[in-house]
């Protein structure tokens, strides 16, 4: 947008070379002004310009040709002024130079082009007269008049404008030279966004090789406070190396302060219906969206970020150092403070490859429950912290094919946390319907001990061979073991709940097995001696954690008694 509204800008300072030709002439009539800027603003065909209000010329202090009602046409789109102002130099209009030292547009309108014309937009002649200028173009006079004037704009100033596009994007105001010059110059911004006010403001410099310095530039908002510093590359191929600091950003509040998206209107009353399509194809099998991004630009891009606020839970001290080259994006490293502890890991992606080759290695080592349980939207009233480590590796331009092609080890373990009942009903409670077992102790509105939580396993080819694995709480004990194939999206998975009653357990195996999106779950005879239910919790978290130390679950307590009346109401639920 800024380099479509720079365009824009020198195509309107191109407006007032008709003012060094006439001066004498229009100050008493200026509405002889108004043809020979018309004329001269489409002489070369770039561009043209509507004049459908009063236009005046004073002299003293120094030169300002004022307008109103101007509409401006540029391959780079159209602008709507209710006003403009050009502030012009006076000494260099003795060399047939105007320079604009700053062009005011009030209560304007921008109409951007599709983007392929605003390369064309911006005038190819850059003055030289004035190291501080930063846009020129030269227009011929009229036939007969082989006399040539130069233009050249130092700054621009918006007030009460706003952009003609789907973003709702409003500008209070904007001060910004036109292009950058080579000493640095400062840019504000004061605007709205979907109603959200934030101010932007910092040193820009045009560099050497069509590149632009950032300095300082900062956008602040109620919701978020982010400063970029670095150095954009244009041409050939866009690039960009530098720092940005987040100091802090509430994603909540942003989310809530955003529209949300306008559903698809209803069809209107005895429209016939459109003709079925092809369904489209299955998600696993489209084409991985971000790939074709990586290809746009080159990336070196260091991240330090004080608090991010995201579901309720503030994440803090996050650093992380992304540099994509040739399709070679690396997240190297990326570490951060979440809920209960640290997160630390390392992200390779290889577009370039054939086909598409990605490698994942993830350790968090205490996730604390309750807010991680929030930010997926379960019930969060839990203690306690669950500890996750990943060495993925992958290819595939699609997801099924990168499923298919998954290899490396997860685990995931937790000990001595307390969950809530509703949470645990909603991932076990068709398991314990399905083995007629009395949920005892599992009432909706309490909370369940879990002294230990161990699952893990390696994975190959897209398979996942399950580690013997176990979650156990002061009733309930689940053994668990069997294989997930990601790429065929089927498991077959031997599960044994196991229910302390008194010194003694009652054991119903069970089978899970079919496709994930629909598994069916059923008695499995032929494990009669319940063998998973019977895996010692230490060895268990051993596997999972992939040999790491972590903390030791608590000493099993002993079950309380059950009478056969307690045994006998619960089974009768």
């Amino acid at each position: 947008m800024k380099r479509a509204l720079i365009a824009l800008a020198a195509g309107l300072a191109v407006s007032v070379l008709a003012l060094a030709a006439a001066l004498a002439v229009v100050v008493a009539a200026p509405d002889r002004l108004k043809p020979l800027v018309v004329a001269l603003v489409a002489r070369d065909g770039r561009q043209s310009i509507t004049l459908d209000g009063p236009i005046s010329l004073s002299l003293l202090p120094h030169p300002v040709l004022r307008a109103e009602t101007v509409t401006l046409a540029t391959r780079a789109g159209r602008i709507e002024a209710g006003q403009f102002l050009a502030h012009l130099a006076l000494r260099p209009l003795l060399s047939r130079q105007i320079v604009v030292t700053r062009l005011d547009l009030d209560h304007a309108v921008f109409h951007p082009a599709p983007q392929e014309a605003i390369s064309n937009a911006v005038p190819e002649t850059v003055s030289q007269a004035a190291p501080a200028s930063i846009a020129a173009a030269s227009a011929p006079a009229p036939a007969g008049k082989p006399r040539h004037w130069r233009i050249s704009l130092l700054a621009l100033r918006l007030t009460d404008a706003r952009v003609a596009t789907a973003a709702p994007l409003s500008i209070i105001r904007l001060d910004l030279p036109a292009l950058p010059g080579p000493s640095a110059t400062a840019i504000t911004l004061d605007a709205r966004y979907a109603g959200i006010p934030f101010s932007l403001s910092g040193m820009i410099a045009r560099l050497p090789g069509d590149a632009l310095s950032f300095g300082g530039l900062r956008v602040v908002a109620q919701q978020g406070d982010v400063a970029l510093d670095g150095t954009l590359h244009l041409a050939p191929h866009p690039a960009f190396a530098g720092k940005a600091t987040i100091h802090r950003l509430d994603l909540d509040a942003l989310r809530h302060a955003l529209p949300r998206h306008a559903l698809a209107p209803a069809a209107a009353a005895g429209e016939a219906p459109a003709p079925s399509a092809a369904p489209p194809p299955d998600w696993r099998d489209r084409p991985l969206a971000f790939l074709p991004l990586l290809d746009a630009a080159d990336l070196d891009l260091a991240v330090a970020a004080g608090t991010v606020i995201e579901s309720g839970a503030a994440y803090r001290d996050i650093a992380a150092h992304l540099v994509l080259h040739e399709r070679h994006l690396v997240l190297d490293p990326l570490r951060l403070e979440v809920p209960g502890g640290a997160v630390s890991g390392v992200l390779s992606l290889d577009a370039a490859a054939t086909p598409p080759a990605m490698t994942l290695h993830l350790l968090a080592p205490s996730l604390a429950l309750g807010p991680l349980a929030g930010a997926f939207h379960w019930p969060d009233e839990n203690t306690g912290a669950l500890e996750i480590f990943a060495d993925l590796s992958a290819a595939g331009a699609t997801p099924r094919a990168l499923m298919a092609s998954l290899g490396g080890r997860v685990g995931i373990a937790a000990v001595n946390a307390t969950l809530a009942n509703r949470l645990l009903l909603r991932a076990l409670g068709e398991i314990v319907r399905q083995a007629r077992l009395p949920p005892i102790g599992l009432e909706s509105g309490g909370h369940t001990d879990l002294r230990c939580l161990a699952l893990g396993g390696e994975i190959a080819g897209g398979v996942v061979h399950l580690d013997p694995a176990l979650a156990e709480t002061s009733r309930l004990m689940l053994g668990a073991g069997g294989t997930l194939d990601l790429g065929a999206a089927t498991l077959a998975v031997r599960l044994v709940p196991s229910l302390r009653i008194g010194g003694n357990a009652l054991v119903v195996p069970l089978r899970l097995d079919g496709p994930l999106a629909a598994p069916k779950l059923m008695p499995d005879p032929d494990q009669g001696d319940g063998a998973l239910a019977a895996v010692p919790c230490e060895s268990a978290l051993a596997r999972a954690r992939g040999g790491r130390a972590g903390p030791a679950p608590a000493p099993a307590k002993p079950a309380k008694g059950l009478s056969l009346r307690d045994i006998l109401r619960e089974l009768a639920k």
